[in-house]
């Protein structure tokens, strides 16, 4: 992303240049969720569950999905976003599976997330929203009636929905994350040793 900017200037096209590599990763993500279930890595496979599931929505059903939104600046938002939170969270991982975190991996894990976490959350709420004209325009992924299912889907009301699932999903989260920090930044006690 930073080669693609310090060579463009502009963010316009970066999404196109990295969307196989992003769609990929992401994806892969939900292996993630495997690593959880194998108790490999310590962390609730409920809010990962979710974090994942949330990233490959904004992937695959409104970015990859929406062309004429894959240059606002809110897609280039979230995507930092996600680049510094990965990075981070995966040098933690990797550390700790090392037994050795470097006490300021183990504090941008805990730290970076306060700043992080809204403005990502910001970022993927203005893309759906983005997204919201063109969807109500094409009508994509909507089923209307009547049909032979005699069943009715309108993805817009649907995207609506999702955003408004922010609401009472956001604190849950975050606040766990807070509670998470407290837990490993404050929780410890530091004991000198006579060298």
């Amino acid at each position: 992303m930073f080669r693609f900017y310090m060579g463009k200037g502009t963010h316009k096209g970066l999404y196109k240049s990295i969307q196989k590599t992003l769609k990929f990763f992401q994806t892969f993500a939900l292996l993630e969720v495997n690593v959880l279930l194998l108790s490999i890595v310590r962390t609730s496979v409920l809010v990962t569950g979710v974090q994942v599931s949330s990233r490959i929505f904004m992937v695959w059903f409104i970015t990859n999905s929406i062309k004429q939104i894959q240059n606002e600046e809110s897609v280039l938002l979230f995507l930092i976003v996600w680049t510094v939170t990965e990075v981070t969270r995966y040098s933690y991982y990797t550390f700790n599976l090392l037994k050795h975190v470097p006490y300021f991996i183990k504090w941008a894990r805990y730290n970076l997330f306060i700043v992080l976490y809204p403005v990502g959350v910001a970022g993927e709420l203005l893309t759906i929203y983005a997204a919201l004209p063109y969807v109500r325009k094409t009508a994509m992924y909507s089923l209307r009636l009547p049909n032979k299912y005699n069943v009715s889907f309108d993805y817009y009301y649907f995207l609506i929905a999702v955003m408004c699932s922010y609401i009472p999903l956001f604190p849950q989260l975050y606040f766990h994350m807070l509670r998470q920090r407290r837990k490993v930044l404050h929780g410890e006690v530091f004991v000198e040793k006579d060298e």
